[in-house]
């Protein structure tokens, strides 16, 4: 049967709404449902959560195969679709808004929104260009594309799982819960997105100076720092933990409308300083959540959980879900946020057109675009760096990292989502915890977690004693562990302040040519752990081709740089 299905999200540049959405991509299922490739368009273009529609993303994915015939799913709803939805979001807004200007507007928008989609559908306009408006196509609601990339890619094939969504907000709502089973997927709810956790979070994010909807780690990082109580008792006064879902209350209902968030969000944290505001943000997140998450297990009987959207970007959030006594086994898409929006889109076409779709693990997230060895050559000679092949590259890397050196790898194919996972990567020696501060500051970086460790499977347990085998979400790094006192020992440039670290945990299988290298260095070392970090300068997507990597490697005045199977030395 061919599955073939092209999933793509973001705005064509005439669209009204391209601006208020971020990470657009696309991504390609073969003939039998499989992700065989996906990327953000950021990647491609080289701007920072590229929202323009993904011209260059479609055209990477295309090379596998894709064809005139292929259809098309479009993570999003046309307006038209959703003006009762908004109607009841903005009629909520007004009704717990302040008199004067913010009613009007409100009043104003449930008038103008219905207008503009109505105008938008008699003109043909939607979010494609014309090529692709010809195909087949199916529009996948933001939340179900989150749901599907969660539910299709989880390890359970054959048992029910409870898949719970939540981000911001997307087609009018920030959360979904629903039932998998038998490769199909069963809506329980959708919470309509005034009472957004995420957007309060994110509220915060930009009131602490940050960038919304990119620096919120920079916020769980910080929270580590203070004492929580003081602001989490001003923001429980305003959520009221319901069976169903937390409903926020006056003031909070309006932080998830970003027009007037900053002077809210000023009025609920005045007089509290910053480590304050991010540790009091963290604990009534994670309570809020943990809540809605015990309620749905409680309501379902449903133990194993598979989640997406920006809040499980969260991995502290994640690690206190896994603890609970409630859920037996936890899933994070690992592109959880809308980048991965258009796989996500992609399954649920999939799944619609075929009668299900049964859920099949997402092994490797090995799915961008690859660097050959003449890309690399080419664009080595072109900076005027010199390079060579060594004999035994995992060996020759392990030397360098046990002298401190910092080496850079950007080889085979690109990860798909936030994290690097060895292919675009920076490694370093855990040994030093001041290179968080020096690393960054070459990077130009500002973070208050610190990196992130690779260490290979067989010794997991030794640094994280709750990780087992079957915690597939710290393959993909999307949760942290409490640290062993081998692990503060050995590894301390990688724990946090709070005692967690968020690993990636790599299997022989997962990345050969990595493994290789971890187990080279504990061989010299007797540490089979390396800082993971993400191999981008401040402020720019993850590198993707060779030339990109190139140009970091010397901006970042790192010591060595492996380009496919070449190995540059500064």
């Amino acid at each position: 049967m061919n599955r073939k299905q092209l999933g793509i999200y973001g705005y064509c540049a005439h669209h009204p709404d391209h601006g208020g959405t971020h990470n657009s991509g696309a991504a390609l299922l073969d003939d039998d449902g499989r992700l065989i490739a996906a990327v953000e368009e950021e990647r491609l273009t080289r701007v920072k959560m590229e929202a323009r529609y993904p011209f260059r993303a479609i055209d990477w994915v295309r090379g596998f195969g894709e064809d005139e015939e292929t259809p098309v799913a479009v993570a999003r709803l046309p307006r038209i679709e959703l003006v009762g939805d908004v109607w009841r979001n903005m009629r909520y807004w007004a009704a717990h808004s302040e008199p004067g200007r913010q009613r009007l507007h409100f009043f104003g928008a449930m008038v103008s929104f219905p207008i503009n989609a109505l105008a938008e559908k008699l003109a043909g306009k939607g979010a494609l260009p014309d090529a692709l408006r010809r195909r087949r196509r199916r529009n996948i609601r933001h939340h179900r594309a989150h749901a599907a990339g969660a539910y299709h890619c989880c390890p359970w094939p054959d048992e029910p799982v409870l898949v719970l969504t939540l981000d911001g907000s997307g087609d009018a709502d920030c959360g979904t819960v629903w039932i998998g089973e038998k490769g199909r997927m069963r809506q329980l709810l959708a919470i309509p997105a005034p009472h957004s956790i995420g957007g309060v979070y994110t509220a915060f994010t930009r009131h602490l100076g940050f960038r919304p909807t990119r620096h919120e780690g920079k916020v769980l990082g910080l929270a580590a720092y203070g004492d929580p109580e003081p602001f989490a008792d001003r923001l429980r006064r305003h959520i009221r933990l319901d069976p169903d879902h937390p409903r926020l209350d006056t003031p909070l209902a309006q932080l998830a409308y970003q027009r007037f968030s900053p002077p809210i969000a000023a009025r609920l944290a005045e007089g509290l300083d910053r480590e304050q505001i991010a540790a009091g943000l963290q604990a009534v997140t994670e309570e809020t959540v943990l809540h809605f998450v015990r309620q749905w297990v409680e309501q379902t009987g449903v133990r194993k959980l598979a989640v997406a959207g920006g809040v499980f970007a969260n991995v502290k959030l994640n690690q206190r879900i896994l603890a609970c006594d409630e859920v037996e086994n936890f899933y994070v898409f690992p592109n959880m946020g809308d980048g991965g929006l258009a796989a996500g889109a992609a399954l649920a076409a999939c799944a619609d057109s075929h009668g299900g779709l049964a859920p099949r693990l997402l092994e490797s997230l090995y799915l961008g675009p690859e660097i050959t060895r003449e890309e690399a050559e080419a664009a080595l000679h072109a900076a005027g760096v010199a390079f060579d092949r060594p004999d035994s590259l995992a060996q020759t890397t392990a030397r360098m990292l046990a002298e401190g050196k910092v080496v850079a790898r950007a080889a085979g194919r690109m990860e798909f989502g936030p994290r690097a996972l060895g292919n675009r990567t920076i490694f370093a020696s855990c040994h030093d915890p001041a290179i968080n501060r020096w690393l960054n500051d070459r990077l130009g970086r500002t973070e208050f977690m610190p990196f992130a460790p690779i260490v290979m499977e067989e010794y997991a347990r030794d640094y994280f004693p709750d990780w087992r085998p079957e915690h597939v979400a710290a393959r993909f790094m999307t949760i942290t562990y409490d640290a062993s006192e081998r692990a503060r020992r050995e590894i301390p440039a990688a724990i946090h302040v709070d005692g967690t670290a968020r690993p990636q945990v790599l299997r022989r299988q997962d990345n050969p040519e990595v493994h290789a290298i971890l187990a080279a260095y504990h061989e010299r070392t007797g540490i089979p752990a390396l800082i993971n970090t993400s191999f981008n300068m401040h402020e720019e997507p993850i590198v993707c081709r060779a030339a990109d990597a190139v140009r970091a490697f010397r901006l970042g005045h790192l010591d060595a740089l492996i380009c496919a199977d070449l190995l540059a030395v500064a």
